[in-house]
């Protein structure tokens, strides 16, 4: 009986959050001006709010790394890669590859000495958190970017080709960074580049080999059905991406690579085939809402926003206005779309458009419980994460009104 009883505000909850869900997706559709996922995350945090009253005997949750790692990074990307075109994404890889890199990489160092400059935080552990926030997310700006005609389709692909690729890269030096601190690791140029580029170039080969081969197996069945082709692709994005970590290299890029490859020339397919974009639409609109709750949530079960000073808010501030910005001007003139070096304004689009997300959050509770600045790093992760999906995509949906 207390069992029964104690299951009742659950499913009540839940109904009424499939309700809410319904009505924000509505209303934000509609205005477009705050993303759906922003209303979620709000949710979220009702919710965590809610738990923390014991009285109501709702359930607490929490967040873990693996979670966001293994089950909904390779739901969101496969579900976001597959629709796109590889021969038109080509035409935007350079550009794409090397804002993940070069600005990634520049945006990492203003962050971490600005992080330096205003607290006790060595370079290297600045570094980290450096690293951690400047993955982006376009799933925050979907909405906006979905049938805009002010935008060109290469500007689109720039947008949402450079954060999954982006977040590849900062997994990677993550990795580097946290054997560097935490192991005593000893950097050598050799081996560890060496092992960056097997990284990097063997996730993208094995995922490459994985989308043909399940093309093929497709192909030898003669079977389109969308429930097999739902099976299939369900299949290589977890598998890609488990095969790719289990043997060290990038589970991301893996997943992003085997999309790209089993989408490769679509065309003259059944319209059962296509079918099974409407079962990955729907599976990424729920792994999304999930996602965004279950980080709402932990904004109160997990982080404690108000133990934050005023030199990390600072910090935060920083980052979220400046670090971005920085490195994008320092590539623009390298970064061209549709012939031309991209004007200000659409870089001004590019940098708005980078919230952060959930991606920044695992890579924070991946550290060990040990690392005396990891529950700081995570309030101000919470806080940028939070600053971001409320404030870019407003700014990114004005902005693109006055293309």
């Amino acid at each position: 009986m207390n069992e029964e009883v104690l299951y009742i505000p659950v499913i009540l909850a839940s109904v009424i959050g499939l309700i809410a869900l319904n009505g924000l997706s509505y209303y934000s559709q509609k205005s477009k001006a705050i993303p759906e996922v922003a209303w979620v995350l709000l949710l979220g945090i009702l919710y965590g709010l809610a738990a923390d009253n014991t009285s109501m005997g709702l359930p607490e949750l929490t967040l873990s790394a693996d979670l966001i790692l293994f089950i909904f990074v390779p739901l969101l990307i496969f579900g976001s890669t597959q629709t796109m075109c590889l021969h038109h994404f080509r035409k935007v890889l350079a550009p794409a590859s090397l804002t993940a890199t070069v600005g990634i990489s520049i945006s990492m160092f203003v962050t971490a000495f600005v992080l330096m400059a205003l607290t006790d935080i060595s370079l290297l552990e600045s570094l980290i958190f450096g690293v951690v926030v400047a993955a982006t997310d376009p799933l925050a700006i979907g909405a906006i970017l979905e049938g805009n005609k002010k935008l060109s389709e290469n500007m689109k692909l720039l947008i949402e080709g450079e954060s999954i690729l982006n977040d590849g890269f900062v997994v990677t030096v993550f990795g580097i960074l946290a054997l560097i601190v935490f192991e005593n690791h000893i950097f050598s140029v050799v081996r560890d580049v060496g092992g960056f580029i097997f990284h990097v170039a063997g996730a993208i080969i094995l995922g490459v080999v994985l989308g043909r081969v399940a093309r093929f197996i497709l192909k030898i069945w003669h079977a389109m059905q969308f429930t097999l082709v739902a099976n299939i692709t369900i299949a290589l994005a977890f598998g890609s991406f488990l095969l790719a970590d289990h043997y060290n290299m990038s589970g991301v890029l893996a997943v992003f690579a085997a999309a790209l490859s089993f989408g490769y020339k679509q065309e003259n397919l059944s319209k059962e085939f296509h079918l099974q974009e409407y079962v990955w639409d729907y599976g990424q609109y729920v792994a999304n809402s999930v996602l965004f709750f279950l980080l709402g949530a932990s904004v109160i079960s997990q982080g404690s926003l108000s133990e934050l000073r005023l030199a990390q808010a600072l910090v935060v501030l920083i980052t979220l206005l400046g670090s971005r910005i920085i490195a994008l001007v320092v590539l623009r003139p390298f970064i061209k779309v549709d012939g031309a070096i991209i004007s200000w304004l659409k870089l001004l689009v590019l940098n708005f458009a980078g919230a952060r997300g959930a991606v920044s959050i695992a890579l924070i509770l991946l550290l060990p419980d040990s690392f005396v600045f990891k529950a700081t790093f995570l309030n101000m992760t919470f806080l940028l994460v939070l600053g971001s999906l409320l404030l870019f995509p407003p700014i990114t949906s004005k902005l693109i009104k006055q293309l």
